[in-house]
């Protein structure tokens, strides 16, 4: 592994100045990479890693409510929603081996294949009583239950709190996953 120290991303917060670390993956198997913090992402089409504070669900068996409400939503592979802007390149999100789906032409999301490894990030916020976003992990959860034991969820900062209250929610403290 190849650490790169690249102070364009870093920032400075008031008391502490917060320094960007990304690697180059040699050797190391995706599935180290994800299970010691590590979130991919993509610049001049060249996969790179960064260290954070990341999260993952527990792939289990979600509830018959759960399972109900996404009976109720039409899933997809396409759009006709021509608001909804996929995009040909995305810094973050553009794996190359990624699979996007689409709840009721609404809410958009990507799941990222990592040899035995799978991420899921959310592309687009939509203000919806159906409750999309949080529909969307479930969703994922039902469909890859036996196939995979972790759904990667990207970042777990203050502002996506939300996520602690998924089943079988953990998160990277920078040496171990935890449950809150």
């Amino acid at each position: 592994m190849k650490l790169i120290f690249n102070h364009s991303y870093s920032i400075f917060n008031v008391d502490t100045p917060l320094i960007f670390l990304q690697t180059e993956k040699e050797d190391e198997s995706y599935k180290f990479m994800f299970e010691n913090g590590w979130i991919p992402f993509y610049e001049n089409k060249k996969e790179y890693w960064y260290q954070t504070k990341s999260s993952r669900l527990k792939i289990n068996q979600i509830s018959n409510k759960r399972k109900s409400e996404l009976n109720k939503i039409k899933i997809s592979n396409y759009t006709s929603n021509q608001s909804i802007e996929l995009p040909i390149e995305l810094n973050y999100y553009n794996s190359g081996n990624f699979e996007d789906f689409f709840f009721d032409d609404i809410f958009w999301g990507r799941i990222h294949y990592y040899d035995n490894q799978i991420m899921f990030s959310i592309m687009n916020k939509t203000n919806n009583k159906k409750s999309y976003g949080t529909l969307s992990y479930y969703y994922l959860l039902d469909r890859f239950l036996g196939k995979y034991e972790y759904l990667y969820i990207t970042d777990y900062f203050a502002q996506f709190s939300y996520k602690q209250n998924l089943p079988g929610f953990e998160y990277w403290t920078g040496n171990k996953w935890l449950n809150t």
